[in-house]
């Protein structure tokens, strides 16, 4: 990595099962750009300087880090036994009495963190016993070590942002500031957020609170037992802006001259506000009207990690990058399908309709449902959308901004032209 002047960075949002869908874009891109259909996970990683992840996407990339094929990681995902033992749920013996009260308002855990913790284990075995400052040599091809990991979690009792990091001389880590400014001599061993597994990490990063899991999750880090939530508690459900800092801080050290950006999503659905203007061909895509009130607001609170951040962060990151504003930005590119209205503007005048291939029914499905979807019919629901913005078929892309109609104003339109320019990454010379 020292000599690099074109870093890369593969950015992986939150999402729980719905992380389903980042897998699923990485086959297609990979069997498009490199004719390889079903690449281990280190063939993946391998075209990247930098993966960060949060929650659901940190999965991704601990699997691959396992270096199972994307066919085994889809399975993770696809499989209902295997999605109960991350979400395993609740007995009633061991809910308490409240929480139980609280269910009855659709608040509280459903999820055993510490059996998500051990199932982790179970299906991640190689690299629950790797400390992640081992983690690059571990997923190098023929010893090139190149890819370094940024995984996003929340510390329970600091209430603060932990990033853990394979690479212990980031010049992002407080740490290695504190030497650099202070003239310290170097560390005489590594720093202590490196000694945790990378599994370790994941799980303090999918940790999810209030409705999901129905405690922290616990680990020692350098001999004292931590607490972490859900990285997406730190408004890095979408963790590209960090990664993109992580970048420019260490831009001098590894001689980064240019950065390109891949964010991939898990997938997100909009509606119109309930006093929308302009004609709706089917209701489900206006928001119902409900008064605020506190068990409404606990429940929009409680599932608000997951929302808005995924289009903040990407737009900030972009602007980081690209002062001068390219509608089209080809090094910085936002996968994610968006099951959003669409406009209309035909003989019958201007109205707001559904996508094409997806219906109302199907529509307001896929907006009720959570992260947790670990139904098979909510698992192929989730896969049907993902294939009809894989296939260009009418869902569109995730835009870096829309405009007021919802289209399009920066980033990518569809899948296909975010793909294309993904590709120039790799028949372009840097």
């Amino acid at each position: 990595m020292a000599n690099s002047k074109t870093y890369r960075i593969l950015s992986l949002d939150g999402g729980g099962s719905w992380a389903l869908i980042q897998v699923k874009c990485l086959r297609k891109l990979f069997a498009e750009t490199f004719n390889n259909p079903d690449p281990t996970g280190h063939e993946v990683l391998s075209k990247f300087d930098l993966v960060a992840a949060n929650s659901g996407g940190s999965l991704v990339a601990a699997a691959m880090a396992e270096n199972l094929r994307l066919s085994e990681i889809e399975q993770i995902f696809g499989d209902e036994k295997l999605r109960s033992k991350v979400f395993s749920r609740l007995s009633f013996w061991e809910k308490s009495l409240l929480s139980s009260a609280a269910r009855l308002f659709k608040i509280g855990a459903k999820y055993a963190t510490k059996r998500k913790h051990q199932a982790l284990k179970e299906i991640l075995p190689k690299i629950s016993q790797i400390d992640l400052m081992h983690i690059p040599k571990h997923v190098s091809i023929g010893g090139d070590v190149k890819t370094q990991f940024l995984i996003i979690g929340y510390d329970y009792y600091r209430n603060r942002a932990e990033l853990f990091r394979t690479d212990c001389d980031s010049l992002a880590s407080t740490s290695v500031i504190e030497r650099k400014l202070k003239k310290l001599p170097a560390a005489v061993q590594s720093s202590s957020d490196c000694l945790v597994s990378l599994v370790d990490a994941i799980h303090a990063s999918s940790t999810a609170p209030v409705n999901y899991f129905n405690e922290p999750a616990t680990f020692k880090v350098n001999n004292k037992l931590k607490y972490y939530w859900d990285g997406g508690v730190t408004g890095n459900n979408n963790p590209v802006l960090a990664a993109v800092t992580e970048a420019i801080c260490n831009r001098e050290q590894y001689q980064i001259e240019h950065i390109q950006v891949l964010s991939i999503g898990t997938g997100t659905v909009s509606q119109l506000q309930f006093d929308e203007e302009i004609p709706v061909k089917h209701q489900e895509l206006k928001a119902k009207h409900e008064e605020p009130g506190l068990i409404k607001d606990i429940q929009k609170m409680g599932t608000s990690i997951l929302n808005d951040p995924p289009d903040t962060a990407a737009f900030v990151a972009y602007m980081i990058l690209n002062s001068s504003m390219p509608a089209k930005p080809v090094d910085f590119i936002r996968m994610n399908p968006v099951l959003r209205p669409m406009m209309i503007n035909d003989a019958s005048g201007k109205h707001w309709d559904l996508p094409p291939g997806i219906n109302n029914e199907e529509y307001a499905t896929l907006n009720s449902m959570d992260m947790d979807a670990v139904e098979d019919k909510e698992v192929s629901l989730i896969v049907k959308l993902c294939d009809n913005w894989l296939n260009n078929a009418g869902v569109p892309n995730q835009a870096i901004r829309n405009d007021g109609a919802l289209n399009c104003l920066i980033g990518h339109a569809d899948f296909n032209t975010a793909n294309a320019d993904f590709k120039t990454w790799f028949t372009v010379a840097n």
